[in-house]
């Protein structure tokens, strides 16, 4: 148990990253901590993907007549596997609560917090990602008990009801629920209603969007930042102003690692792309894609709170992701966006075994400071 690297190359990240302005956006650029050429994958990142070209041949194909459910299933075992390792136990409490949702559904939440908790603390709520059918709280517990060692804060864990079993509204009514009774039992929990952020990956992140915009549609001023982690944010897949699909040909790879990268991109791309897949999962024609709940990149972003964006190079949501930023830009928003080069989808929960994991919570903690 423990780091699988030198604390050192978190330093060397530090160290090494540079702000760039690339087509109006800010973008903190963060470099692998080894160094390496212009589009080199991640060494962990390779060495875990090197064997996907290889795989990807025995991989079976879901029959035609497959039922969502029979496509969803593989992916979720796999996104139920925690790939992390356990550092950020010690000195944290877990306390386990349920929230009603609105239809009387009681969502499991895991409330975290120091032995030594202070007072008035700011409120971290987070939903996971794993393309709404998968992942679960035990994923993401390690990434939400380090952000409380970083910052004296309380952060809830937000087990959402999956779909294809369950679908919209269900899984964005039980992350609104927790949200909203957040801010209303804050006193309980030792938070401050008025220092609350939401936070999501992928799934989570879209979920995080959605809800911060039903706070902004509602009214309510619960939303003081949103933390967006490689989030998903056009389920429709419209063509917006910034946004013209994803383009394979346009990621940067080096010699040595394009076979692989290509691969997987070209992996994780099908499977996004089978058939408007999570829009199957998720909405199941009770809202249209083209809703801005389902695709926040397709709002008008005005009055939207300060937003940390953050992704990576090679993600196969980078094309969508960098619209968002761009949108958000445009329209005024405080916006930082964090990209780290060398690095693909889903890296934020691999606590212990990824050095930019580690980093992207100290990130976290870092603009909960300035925005809180």
């Amino acid at each position: 148990m423990g780091r699988h690297y030198d604390t050192q190359l978190l330093e060397k990240m530090r160290s090494g990253q540079r702000t760039q302005t690339v087509s109006g956006v800010e973008v903190l650029v963060k470099p692998i901590p080894e160094g390496g050429q212009p589009g080199d994958m991640d060494p962990r990142l390779y060495k875990s993907m090197k064997w996907m070209p290889l795989l990807s041949h025995f991989m079976p194909k879901p029959r035609n007549d497959a039922s969502v459910l029979e496509i969803v299933t593989p992916f979720r075992k796999m996104f139920g596997e925690y790939k992390g390792d356990y550092i950020a136990d010690e000195g944290i409490s877990t306390r386990h609560i349920t929230v009603d949702s609105a239809d009387g559904y009681p969502v499991p939440v895991r409330v975290y917090k120091r032995e030594d908790a202070g007072e008035n603390l700011p409120i971290f709520v987070y939903y996971h990602g794993g393309g709404f059918f998968g992942g679960g709280p035990d994923i993401v517990e390690q990434m939400c008990k380090l952000l409380v060692q970083n910052i004296d804060c309380v952060a809830l864990n937000v087990d959402y009801r999956l779909c294809p079993e369950h679908h919209y509204p269900q899984p964005f009514d039980d992350c609104w629920a927790v949200l909203r009774w957040a801010h209303d039992n804050a006193a309980r929990l030792g938070g401050d209603p008025v220092r609350i952020a939401v936070g999501g990956d992928s799934a989570g992140g879209n979920l995080a969007a959605a809800v911060a915009l039903r706070d902004r549609e509602e009214g309510t001023g619960m939303v003081k930042l949103q933390v967006l982690l490689y989030p998903a944010v056009n389920l429709a897949g419209a063509h917006t102003e910034f946004y013209q699909g994803a383009d394979l040909d346009k990621y940067r790879a080096s010699k040595r690692h394009g076979k692989v990268l290509r691969s997987v991109l070209g992996m994780m791309t099908d499977m996004m792309n089978s058939d408007g897949l999570l829009d199957r999962v998720y909405l199941q024609g009770k809202l249209p894609p083209e809703h801005i709940y389902a695709s926040p990149l397709l709002d008008d972003f005005h009055a939207l709170p300060p937003t940390l964006l953050v992704f990576g190079e090679h993600d196969m949501l980078a094309f969508e992701d960098f619209a968002y930023a761009r949108t958000a830009a445009k329209a005024g928003v405080a916006l930082k966006t964090i990209v780290y080069e060398g690095i693909s989808h889903g890296f934020a929960d691999q606590i212990g075994v990824m050095p930019q994991a580690e980093d992207c919570i100290q990130e976290i903690a870092a603009q909960m400071r300035a925005a809180l």
